[in-house]
């Protein structure tokens, strides 16, 4: 489940993207006015925000700025202005996307989820370095750090970190996670996962990081 922030001034077009997102399976936040959306952004931490241009207390334009300056979400930019120009200064600020009012709800929520997988299941693998709070993990260098002293992981703890942070907040099924730190060749019991997950969480929990989640009856995830 990916954090949708929608940023748009008019309460019923907010309120029927919100339900359209809500329907292909996200969290949604409502932000009406430009002020309250760069709040969120930053107390939230978005996984893509749809932002409206025209928007009151603060535009578009000052939010796609802040959120580009703080963070590294896709922006979706929701607008009726059609000007050539101003779709040129969207993107020049770091929009991904641009769809013009009015717009189908259901191809919004197709370029949603093609932002979300290009930005979380493409991009951010191949990303040597990352960062959630006071943790920094480095793919490359099979290295955890967390205040930037060194967390010692074996590699399978070290790909179940690796696994669960690149793919924030969704939901793995221990047979996922053999496949996915193990191998899909290996024969490993179930009971190999949760034991390395208990012993991850307990090297984790003793610097303050407590983010693994269970999700009774259907695995484990990394919940921001």
């Amino acid at each position: 489940m990916r954090k949708i922030l929608i940023a748009e001034d008019n309460t019923e077009l907010n309120d029927m993207m919100r339900n359209y997102l809500i329907k292909a399976g996200h969290s949604v936040y409502q932000a009406f006015n430009g002020a309250q959306a760069i709040d969120y952004a930053r107390n939230m931490r978005p996984d893509l925000v749809l932002l409206d241009i025209m928007m009151p207390v603060v535009d578009g334009y000052e939010v796609c700025s802040t959120i580009r300056r703080d963070m590294n979400v896709p922006v979706i930019v929701v607008s009726a202005i059609v000007g050539e120009d101003e779709k040129l200064r969207m993107f020049e600020l770091g929009a991904d996307d641009y769809m013009t009012k009015p717009f189908s709800l259901k191809e919004m929520v197709g370029r949603v989820n093609a932002q979300l997988r290009r930005y979380y299941e493409f991009n951010n693998q191949d990303m040597p370095e990352r960062s959630y709070g006071e943790m920094t993990i480095s793919s490359l260098r099979h290295e955890v750090k967390v205040a930037g002293k060194p967390v010692a992981l074996n590699p399978k703890e070290f790909g179940m970190l690796d696994c669960l942070t690149k793919n924030r907040n969704r939901i793995f099924s221990k047979q996922q996670l053999i496949d996915a730190v193990w191998g899909e060749d290996e024969y490993i019991d179930e009971n190999t996962v949760a034991v390395t997950v208990a012993r991850l969480r307990d090297k984790l929990s003793k610097v303050g990081i407590e983010n693994i989640v269970t999700v009774w009856g259907l695995g484990y995830k990394w919940q921001d």
